[in-house]
C-alpha cells in the first residue's frame, strides 16, 4: 500500500491537499484563459477575413463580371486586400486580353458558369467557410472550460497511443486532489484544441486540381517580343545576317538558309519576354535587342554549342553552293571523343566512322563534302531521343540545321544524310 504516499494526509495533510487542488484549477483556468484569448482573436480575424472575400468578390463582380470573380476568388485574388483596391489588383494580375477573353466567353449564349471547370460556385464556398467557422466556435464554446482540460488532454494523447490504466498511487492522487492538471498538460490540451480548430478557413480551396484555366478557356497569353521590325533587326545583329532585304511592314527578308535560325530564335523570345519588359509612363516597353540576343544564347547553349562540341573541324560551309540551300549548311572533319557527349551514351569512334564519300557503299550522297562520317543506328537513336525531347518544332528544325552535313547513316534504302533521316522521322517539311 502505498503508505509514504499517504502519511501527509494522516498528518494533517488536508491543507496541502487543499492547496494542491487549488493550484491544478488555477492551472486549468490558466490554461483556458490563455486557449480563449487566443481562438477567439483567431475566430474574429478569420470571420472579418471571410467578410472581405465576400465583398471583395460582389466589387469583382460588378466591375469584370461574375466568371472574372469566380476566377479571381479559385485562384486566392480576394485575400487581404482592401475591397477600394481589389479591382486594380485583380487587373495587375490578369492581363487585359485574359479578362477580355473571360468576358467574351461568358457572353456566349450556351455559357454557364460550371463550364470554367471548378467543383464549386464561390456562394458556395463562401457558405461552408461561415458553416466551418461557426462549427469551431460551438466546440471552442463547449470545451475552453477547466472541466474539458483533463479530458481533451487524455482525449488527444489517446489519439496517438492507448492510455494506461492508472496506478494505485495515480488513482489515489486524483482522489485526494483532483486531476492532475500541470504545465504539461497545456501543451498537450493546446495541441488538441490545433487540431480540432485547424488553421485559418478560406473561402476557396486551398488547391484546384486538373488543368488550369487557361487550357478550359483555350486561352492563350499574347506576348510582346516588339515589332517584326525591331525583333528582324535584332537578329539580323546578332547573326551578322548581311544579304537581306527589306519586306512590307517594315520587316527584313531572310535568306532562306538562316529561316529556321530565326524563327526559333523569336519562339524562345516569347518564354523570357517578361524579363526583359519594364512599364513606362503605364505602357509596357520591350528590350527587344537584348531579349533576342538572351533567346540565341539559350538556343546556343542547350543546342549548337552542344553539336559542335561533338565533332573537330566543326564549321559553317560558306560556298557559293551551300548560301543556296534552304538551311544552314554544316561540316565536320571528325569527331571529338573527349565530348561528354559520347561517354554519357557510351558511344566510341566506331558510331561514327569517317569514309571518303567516293566509296562504293556511300558513293552519290549529296552531302557538299569529299569525305563524310558514317553514324551507327545507335549513335543516330541518341540523337533522334534529344531531337524528340525539344520543346517545340523550331528548336528540332534548328537542331538538324547544324548537324554537320556530311553525317551520313545506312537505311534500308541505302545510304541517306542523317539530316534527311531525321526530316522524314519528325516530318520537318519546311525543307
Amino acid at each position: 500500500m502505498a503508505a509514504g504516499f499517504l502519511v501527509p494526509f494522516l498528518s494533517g495533510g488536508l491543507i496541502k491537499a487543499q492547496q494542491i487542488r487549488d493550484e491544478y484549477d488555477e492551472n486549468a483556468g490558466n490554461i483556458v484563459d490563455a486557449a480563449s484569448a487566443k481562438y477567439n482573436a483567431q475566430f474574429e480575424e478569420n470571420q472579418k477575413a471571410i467578410e472581405l472575400q465576400n465583398a471583395n468578390y460582389q466589387a469583382v463582380s460588378e466591375a469584370l463580371g461574375v466568371p472574372m470573380a469566380e476566377i479571381a476568388a479559385k485562384e486566392g485574388r480576394l485575400n487581404e486586400v482592401p475591397t477600394n483596391q481589389v479591382i486594380e489588383h485583380v487587373k495587375e494580375n490578369y492581363s487585359k486580353a485574359f479578362i477580355d477573353k473571360v468576358q467574351k466567353k461568358s457572353q456566349e449564349k450556351e455559357f454557364k458558369l460550371s463550364d470554367l471547370g471548378y467543383q464549386t460556385l464561390f456562394s458556395q464556398d463562401y457558405a461552408t467557410a461561415r458553416k466551418n467557422l461557426k462549427t469551431n466556435r460551438d466546440w471552442a464554446a463547449n470545451n475552453l472550460n477547466k472541466g474539458a482540460v483533463k479530458s481533451i488532454s487524455d482525449l488527444y494523447l489517446a489519439g496517438d497511443e492507448e492510455l494506461s490504466e492508472p496506478t494505485g498511487i495515480e488513482k489515489a492522487q486524483k482522489f485526494m486532489f483532483g486531476d492532475r492538471v500541470t504545465e504539461g498538460t497545456g501543451v498537450v490540451f493546446d495541441q488538441a484544441a490545433a487540431q480540432k480548430i485547424g488553421d485559418e478557413i478560406t473561402v476557396q480551396p486551398k488547391a484546384i486540381s486538373g488543368t488550369t484555366i487557361e487550357e478550359r478557356l483555350a486561352f492563350t497569353e499574347p506576348v510582346n517580343i516588339g515589332t517584326v521590325a525591331e525583333q528582324d533587326k535584332a537578329i539580323a545583329n546578332i547573326l551578322n545576317i548581311k544579304d537581306i532585304k527589306l519586306a512590307e511592314g517594315g520587316g527584313l527578308l531572310f535568306p532562306v538558309r538562316f529561316r529556321n535560325e530565326v524563327l526559333a530564335i523569336k519562339e524562345k523570345a516569347k518564354e523570357y519576354a517578361l524579363q526583359f519588359t519594364t512599364l513606362k509612363g503605364g505602357t509596357e516597353v520591350v528590350n527587344v535587342s537584348g531579349l533576342m540576343q538572351f533567346a540565341h544564347n539559350e538556343l546556343a547553349k542547350k543546342i549548337i554549342t552542344p553539336i559542335a562540341d561533338r565533332f573537330t573541324g566543326y564549321k559553317v560551309d560558306t560556298s557559293d553552293i551551300a548560301k543556296q540551300m534552304s538551311y544552314r549548311v554544316m561540316q565536320a572533319d571528325s569527331i571529338n571523343l573527349n565530348s561528354d557527349f559520347y561517354k554519357d551514351n557510351l558511344l566510341t569512334d566506331k558510331d561514327f566512322v569517317v569514309k571518303d564519300l567516293s566509296e562504293p557503299d556511300v558513293r552519290g550522297v549529296s552531302t557538299g563534302a569529299t569525305h563524310g562520317i558514317v553514324v551507327s543506328q545507335n549513335a543516330a537513336n541518341v540523337m533522334e531521343e534529344e531531337i524528340k525531347n525539344l520543346d517545340s518544332m523550331s528548336t528540332q528544325k534548328l537542331y538538324v540545321d547544324y548537324l554537320p552535313d556530311n553525317l551520313v547513316i545506312q537505311t534500308p534504302n541505302g545510304v541517306v544524310p542523317l539530316k534527311t533521316y531525321y526530316k522524314n522521322i519528325f516530318a520537318l517539311a519546311s525543307y
